[in-house]
């Protein structure tokens, strides 16, 4: 859910682009990228496999202006589409605030639609939410191509609670940005029933210690989208500062399991790339083969994980050469992270507490 800094004034709210897997998700995000300002998007952060072009998830902070010392920053991510990443699709689902669901407009894709769209009910449920009142819209995208489903058939398959749904084409844009107001403006009036915040300045002695921020936040974010920005061809994607990094230890569960997390995060946000890389690969020896009390080797628990081949082999050369930078640091957290999610989607159980704070420290 989101959540409210006081220290920074700061609200962050999670949005999640669900869908099939190829059906425009990464390429939503992608143009999202591309033509907001350079001042208001982060580092966007893409992982592909041979299987699907997105593994684990894109990570796009968009700051929106303040609003009476208040500042809004969005968190879009998009899951893996393919079937045997349930997991990790539960997994970045934790804490969302609302769903941009990309459904793909070619007929063969019908089965892989409907499928998806129960996926996502499912997940939400597993945790704890009731998918009628998660802020939703749609995308039916791919509308420039030829043949392709009637909108009407879509959204009767679809779209039985007429949630706002638009025409899109994620490589051209069309359609892109008119989502993404819309789910802005959902998730806004969501926080407001929530008590996030309230219209008045009005406050009983109860809610005095509630964080109360006006709901001129709603016209900002929807001003602020409304812009139309034009692509900027010269902007390049070089990283922003380090506080707008991607933080893969927000997809962790709370406690001892989290901290050897941090402390990676810690190190790179310090520039400590070596140190970063050596952790991670202590951990690895020691989270997997130790596992459940299995007593395997590190390659028979890879193995049994269903670990990719070619991103163990990276994390290989990246853990036993120098020199390391920034880039390599952030993809052993995300190899990291993956292997954790197998495990959890497997039921194994990590080493214990006493693992975890030892690679900590």
């Amino acid at each position: 859910m989101s959540s409210v800094n006081l220290s920074t004034r700061e609200i962050t709210v999670k949005v999640v682009y669900y869908g099939p897997g190829l059906g425009g998700k990464t390429s939503s995000l992608q143009h999202l990228h591309r033509t907001l300002r350079p001042e208001h998007r982060g580092q966007l952060l893409s992982l592909a496999t041979g299987y699907d072009r997105t593994l684990y998830f894109d990570f796009l902070p968009v700051q929106l202006p303040k609003v009476k010392d208040f500042t809004i920053r969005m968190s879009l991510y998009t899951v893996p589409g393919q079937v045997h990443y349930n997991a990790t699709r539960k997994l970045v689902l934790q804490g969302v605030d609302g769903v941009v669901f990309v459904a793909d407009s070619l007929p063969a894709r019908r089965d892989a639609n409907v499928e998806s769209w129960q996926n996502l009910a499912d997940n939400l449920r597993g945790h704890g939410l009731n998918p009628e009142r998660v802020p939703t819209v749609l995308q039916y995208n791919k509308r420039d191509l030829p043949e392709l489903m009637p909108v009407e058939r879509m959204a009767g398959e679809l779209n039985s609670r007429q949630l706002p749904a638009f025409e899109t084409c994620a490589l051209t844009g069309q359609g892109i940005f008119d989502a993404l107001k819309s789910i802005s403006k959902l998730v806004v009036a969501d926080l407001k029933q929530k008590g996030i915040f309230q219209d008045t300045p009005a406050r009983t002695p109860e809610q005095q210690h509630t964080p109360v921020v006006s709901s001129a936040i709603a016209e900002s974010l929807v001003q602020h989208l409304s812009a139309h920005p034009e692509v900027e061809e010269d902007a390049t994607d070089e990283p922003d500062a380090i506080s707008n990094a991607p933080r893969f230890s927000e997809l962790w569960p709370a406690g001892a399991a989290r901290e050897p997390i941090l402390a990676i995060e810690g190190d790179i946000d310090h520039g400590q790339y070596r140190e970063a890389v050596q952790r991670a690969a202590s951990w690895l020896a020691e989270y997997v083969a130790g596992a459940e009390g299995r007593g395997t080797s590190l390659a028979e628990g890879l193995l049994l994980l269903g670990v990719h081949g070619p991103y163990y082999a990276k994390f290989r050369e990246v853990t036993s050469h120098d020199p390391v930078g920034r880039e390599d640091a952030l993809f052993c957290l995300f190899f990291l992270t993956d292997i954790a999610a197998r495990m959890r989607g497997l039921g194994w159980q990590s080493a214990g507490a006493a693992v975890d704070g030892a690679i900590a420290r």
